[in-house]
């Protein structure tokens, strides 16, 4: 059988890549366990620099990734541009923290004994990778477990198979032992097979609630520990005494980039009702075209379409059910009458509260915004969703700080919005998941913590 792989933006087939058998699991996980003794015992110095080695040939055919990214995802070349860039750096910061993470850590002496905490490597990992950033979350995966002497079997994304082909290419080019990274694609069958293999040591897994929850439950049989980086819906407070014109343009730009096709994207805005219709103005303003549409000035559109027709019909059917409740349309909410998997900016305001898209991962470009009045009920209203992954605040430094504070998410951004940094631990609460990607909880994810201590000598 085959992953097809479809342009978003004319709904033509690119193409298509094979996919891997159930049956031929085991021998996959078995080539990775074979490799892991070999990996392990390599000096980190060494394994390090085959990683930055990686990074430098990755950097080297990055326009060309980069259009073909674009391509098969659907987001526009800068953006798979940046987030190409993205990956590389988080390779390099990889490879650059694990020297320090291996070396054994010495706890006082106790008791005559000499005692000392080492790092191990986990052992075979299984990354599986999703397609809205399949650049960055497989670097996010691949640069710490390598760094930390893990073999690697990715399952990567149908969609964009030229991320996968640049990835292979360059470790093969850097010259990685045969069986350190193995990247494949299959079906729902030939994952849960992978997942359920004993020889893991690690299941990482970044995508949607819903399968999370199958991977975990797989993964039980064998009690493999998993990282699970799952759904979002971030709340974005802004405050009466936030800079208006700051909130608009950083909010809009982190929910419409990549189509608002991002676990982390600002999805609940929470506006103090003194500057609620002005801030809906003003962010209205900072909302792109689709890149088939002209402004006024005749300049083409930024905002690349929906990756698939499953995720088209999924935001609209949102938009439907809020606006069938009494929600008013401010911008957008229609499907474009044009080929491909469009679906334009969209901003909602006078939501009923049992909106599905105030409860649901909208996963696409939609803004549903929410006067509040006072601290008190704006935390309320961040944290009354069972999903905890990100969230903002725009407000006075002061002020938005001890807002940050009472929200429920693994990470809150204060008057900015950008993507995680490869230093910075990124985590889930509730149903987004558990584990950490990036920082050193996300090196030490792949690592095992083996305490030692010997009797002194008389």
């Amino acid at each position: 059988m085959t992953g097809e792989v479809v342009d978003p933006r004319t709904g033509e087939p690119l193409g298509a890549v094979p996919w891997l058998a159930p049956d031929q699991t085991p021998a996959v996980a078995a080539a990775a366990l074979e490799a892991a003794g070999a990996w392990a015992d390599t000096a980190v110095g060494e394994r390090c620099r085959l990683i930055l080695r990686m990074a430098d040939l990755l950097e080297e055919r990055l326009p060309a990734v980069a259009a073909a990214f674009s391509r098969e995802q659907g987001k526009s070349e800068a953006e798979a541009a940046a987030e190409l860039i993205r990956a590389v750096d988080t390779l390099r910061w990889s490879a650059g923290e694990a020297a320090r993470l291996t070396v054994p850590a010495a706890l006082p002496e106790r008791a005559g004994t000499v005692r000392e905490v080492r790092v191990e490597p986990a052992g075979p990992v299984l990354a599986i990778v999703p397609w809205n950033f399949p650049a960055v979350v497989l670097a996010r995966k691949l640069g710490p477990a390598l760094a930390m002497g893990c073999p690697v079997v990715v399952k990567a994304a149908d969609e964009t198979p030229s991320v996968t082909d640049a990835f292979r290419t360059a470790a093969s080019r850097a010259g990685l032992p045969e069986g350190v990274l193995q990247m494949v694609h299959t079906g729902p069958d030939g994952a849960q097979a992978l997942v359920r293999r004993p020889e893991f040591g690690v299941v990482s897994f970044t995508g949607s609630t819903r399968v999370g929850r199958l991977v975990a439950a797989a993964a039980a049989g064998t009690l493999t520990p998993c990282v699970l980086e799952l759904g979002g819906h971030a709340p974005a407070i802004v405050t009466a005494d936030a800079d208006l014109d700051l909130a608009a343009s950083a909010l809009a730009a982190a929910k419409f980039g990549s189509a608002g096709q991002s676990c982390g994207a600002p999805s609940r805005f929470i506006v103090d009702r003194a500057i609620h219709d002005a801030f809906v103005e003003r962010f209205m303003e900072q909302a792109p075209l689709c890149d088939y549409e002209r402004d006024g000035a005749g300049r083409p559109g930024t905002m690349g379409p929906l990756n698939n027709p499953r995720r088209q019909a999924e935001v609209h059917a949102l938009v439907t059910d809020a606006t069938d409740r009494g929600a008013r349309l401010r911008l957008g909410g229609r499907v474009p009458q044009t080929p491909g998997f469009y679906y334009p900016a969209t901003v909602l305001t006078e939501l009923h509260t049992r909106s599905r898209v105030l409860r649901e991962e909208p996963f696409g470009p939609v803004a549903p915004v929410i006067p509040y009045d006072g601290d008190h009920e704006a935390i309320a209203l961040a944290n009354d969703c069972d999903y905890a992954l990100s969230a903002y605040v725009f407000g006075d430094p002061n002020h938005a700080d001890r807002l940050s504070r009472a929200l429920n998410a693994g990470s809150v951004s204060v008057n900015l919005a950008s993507g995680a940094a490869p230093d910075a631990p990124l985590g889930g609460r509730g149903i987004s998941g558990y584990g950490y990607e990036g920082g050193e909880p996300g090196m030490l994810a792949f690592g095992r913590l083996k305490a030692v201590q010997s009797r002194l000598s008389e």
